[in-house]
């Protein structure tokens, strides 16, 4: 359930999560806000398609950089706020060159969501459930504090951490080359034999659509039939599964047996 309804937001950014299958509520929340001219910057691994068509702007970020994107979009739009000298050494330590290539956020992007912010009075920072499952979720929350301590954004999320910290250093980028597959709330319970890709995927994957196959990941086999979604793009494929207890980070490298 969403702690409040985003009306009263000039600017929406969402980070880290499929709001189709995770937040149907939020997801909802933001498209009538849309509506009233509230703008939306979507920050993912990859597409969702009932959120993307309401964005203003999107951005596909590398797995795992969730970190990285946190502190880049921390500095960015920070900049223009009074800091305390901790945190302006901080971010100007920050390699943000090899934060930026590793995680295929740049300044590009980063100049695009600056103007969307110095254009708005009152933000809200989604934060999905990627953010708060990842390994280094304690300085991705800090990360988030910041933004709500010293900027203009309330964060939707209780879990952020506002404990006056410098945030630590950001951790070298995990490889995640390979097929990837991303867990997900299931919409149905046969989804839940179900492995769902796109045809880059498919390609890359080597398998062919309703292929019963075996997705091994960390040496457990789970059987799925694989299904071509041709409204999915990028090389990640989702496998949808009852996970509402899970606090497992949802990415991980797979092995498709036949």
């Amino acid at each position: 359930m969403i702690d409040s309804t985003c009306k009263d937001f000039d600017l929406i950014i969402v980070i880290g999560t499929l709001l189709s299958r995770d937040d149907k509520e939020r997801l909802a929340d933001i498209q009538t806000c849309t509506h009233n001219g509230t703008k939306v910057v979507y920050l993912f691994s990859m597409e969702d398609k009932a959120l993307l068509e309401y964005t203003t702007f999107f951005s596909r970020y590398e797995v795992g950089s969730e970190e990285g994107v946190l502190a880049l979009l921390a500095k960015s739009l920070l900049s223009t706020h009074s800091l305390p000298t901790s945190l302006k050494d901080y971010f100007d330590d920050l390699d943000e060159g090899y934060v930026s290539a590793e995680s295929n956020f740049g300044e590009e992007e980063i100049e695009e969501i600056e103007a969307l912010y110095s254009a708005s009075d009152k933000v809200l920072l989604v934060l999905g459930r990627d953010l708060f499952a990842h390994p280094r979720a304690d300085n991705i929350a800090r990360l988030a504090g910041l933004l709500s301590r010293f900027g203009k954004v309330t964060v939707d999320n209780k879990s952020v951490s506002d404990d006056g910290l410098v945030p630590v250093s950001i951790e070298a980028l995990k490889s995640f080359d390979g097929v990837v597959t991303y867990t997900c709330p299931a919409l149905s319970s046969e989804e839940e034999g179900l492995l769902i890709g796109s045809a880059q995927f498919q390609m890359g994957a080597k398998v062919q659509d309703g292929e019963k196959v075996s997705v091994v990941i960390n040496q457990k086999a789970y059987p799925r039939t694989f299904v071509l979604d041709s409204s999915l793009k990028g090389t990640i494929a989702l496998m949808p599964k009852a996970c509402e207890n899970d606090t497992t980070y949802r990415y991980a490298v797979a092995k498709i047996v036949k």
